[in-house]
């Protein structure tokens, strides 16, 4: 799995692609609203150990709307816990840089990142959200360290599940070998040459499979 995912990406097409994707309309509007998923709201919006309602509207920029019942548990309910397990993922660790002690540490089973999964995904009392908007909901708040999945990553990637994303990028980042130091090179050699220097790695690869999915009419 590492080495298809370390060849799925071409850098020419996804530095195109990711200039594509931050284009803006006349209008002054974004061609494609995702563009805006991290940097909408205001400062005050950005406290990142609090998902906000702004945070909420960022993650429809990603084609995916949080239904009312969830919005109430996220932004009142359990805003509290939610914030507590956010407290306890650093919010400066990027996925590039992670030992494996801290991938074990908070990106594993019973993690402070696995339960705020749990958290958000309701399974005993479902509100509607599934792993993409969960997905999208966490990398909003630790966009260097969540990857986005979805229907189309999956279906680029050949990831089975969400259960496995985490550890299948881990490999592919850092099972020690030169193909790994080249594949992290590379996104940040796509993102300086698209000039948006304030994309994540991971969500550099997003932007990229997600496009190249569009192209194969995958299904979003």
């Amino acid at each position: 799995m590492p080495t298809q995912l370390r060849s799925i990406v071409d850098h020419a097409t996804a530095v195109r692609d990711i200039q594509d994707y931050f284009r803006v309309m006349d209008n002054g509007r974004p061609l494609y609203s995702g563009s805006r998923f991290e940097t909408l709201g205001s400062e005050g919006d950005m406290d990142p150990n609090r998902i906000t309602a702004t945070d909420l509207v960022a993650v429809s920029m990603l084609s995916v709307d949080v239904p009312a019942q969830a919005s109430v548990g996220i932004l009142e309910t359990h805003a509290e816990k939610i914030g507590g397990l956010l407290s306890e993922i650093p919010a400066g660790l990027k996925f590039e840089d992670l030992t494996a002690e801290e991938f074990d540490r908070h990106l594993t089973e019973g993690s402070p990142a696995d339960k705020l999964w749990a958290l958000l995904r309701q399974h005993e009392d479902p509100w509607e959200i599934g792993q993409t908007k969960a997905s999208k909901i966490m990398a909003r708040k630790r966009p260097e360290l969540i990857p986005v999945y979805d229907s189309v990553v999956k279906a680029v990637t050949g990831i089975k599940g969400s259960g496995e994303q985490w550890s299948v990028w881990y490999s592919a980042f850092h099972d020690g070998t030169s193909e790994a130091t080249e594949f992290v090179d590379k996104p940040r050699a796509i993102r300086a040459e698209s000039g948006q220097p304030h994309l994540s790695l991971l969500r550099v690869l997003d932007i990229a499979l997600w496009k190249q999915g569009k192209r194969e009419n995958r299904l979003s």
